[in-house]
């Protein structure tokens, strides 16, 4: 059997893992020319670490884990109001807790697959034609191939569900938020800690990150309908959506280059009848999405688990 999984980041190469412990062979297809970078920190524990456990990856997770020590919640003179220690988390966890940024698991994984799994950065899928034997799929460099299976593991706004099922507004459910985040370098005594300040509706947070002196921040804010800010207006837009606002806020972005990478994206979830067609099926966030923006979310490796 042979299987292409559309979608280089958790949720297809956790694929891709248990598909060769099955000795079956996989070929993952990847739209951005290498691992994504961009994108935010989780909370890595319960099923997600047990079964990053079964994979044998919790050392190379850990030499990697975000160095909090504390989530504080600040006022808007940016004084802590409330505060939650990560010794109290691990406690609660019996160590079986860590923070992660989303990269840091696709980086882990990919080195895992590396020697043993093609991966093609900088490919997707153009056109689909699944029979009832096989699936052949055209990729966006003109060339054809044939696979046993297809499976759609590229996201919320998935390509291959859009060829295969339709356009995405039918699936789509908005939950009434924009998120945001961008890297900046700690020049505000953050520090080893989550720090996080809300006014009705919006929200902005910054921590640190695995690397020294670097910081993510991280916003939030209510709109009546999905955004979709063109990359280079997404500062602009969100320093008059975060105008006036306490605490840093408003130094945060300001102090930015105007050229950084700014993620942008409307909190939506995924809600489908079906999740495969014939000889072709979706998984993770594709057509199961769960909403990313709010701690304590885990990855979608349990998804791909049960499948194989």
């Amino acid at each position: 059997m042979r299987v292409l999984i559309s979608g280089g980041g958790i949720a297809g190469l956790t694929l891709a893992y248990w598909l060769q412990k099955l000795a079956i062979s996989s070929v993952v297809i990847e739209q951005a020319n290498t691992i994504r970078r961009d994108g935010y920190a989780i909370d890595f524990f319960g099923t997600g670490y047990d079964v990053a456990s079964r994979m044998g990856l919790i050392d190379q997770l850990r030499s990697r884990q975000i160095p909090f020590e504390a989530l504080v919640y600040v006022n808007k003179d940016g004084k802590p109001i409330a505060q939650l220690d990560m010794e109290l988390i691990r406690k609660l966890t019996e160590g079986k807790y860590m923070g992660l940024m989303h990269a840091t698991l696709a980086e882990v994984l990919h080195e895992a697959l590396e020697e043993t799994v093609d991966v093609r950065f900088g490919r997707w899928i153009t056109a689909i034609e699944s029979g009832p034997d096989a699936v052949v799929v055209t990729f966006n460099d003109g060339t054809t191939e044939t696979f046993d299976l297809l499976i759609g593991a590229d996201g919320v706004h998935s390509r291959t569900r859009a060829l295969l099922f339709g356009p995405e507004e039918q699936f789509s459910r908005y939950l009434g938020y924009t998120i945001a985040c961008y890297l900046l370098a700690d020049c505000y005594s953050i520090g080893k800690t989550f720090q996080m300040y809300n006014e009705p509706g919006r929200m902005a947070a910054a921590y640190c990150t695995p690397q020294a002196d670097d910081l993510l921040l991280f916003f939030m804010y209510q709109s009546s309908k999905p955004e979709h800010v063109p990359r280079e207006q997404r500062l602009s837009h969100l320093r008059k959506v975060f105008a006036g606002m306490g605490w840093l806020t408003e130094k945060f972005l300001s102090d930015v280059d105007p050229s950084v990478n700014v993620f942008m994206d409307a909190v939506i979830q995924i809600q489908m009848p079906t999740w495969y067609q014939g000889r072709v099926a979706l998984v993770g966030d594709a057509c199961d999405c769960a909403p990313h923006c709010f701690p304590g979310r885990e990855p979608p490796w349990r998804w791909e688990e049960l499948i194989c």
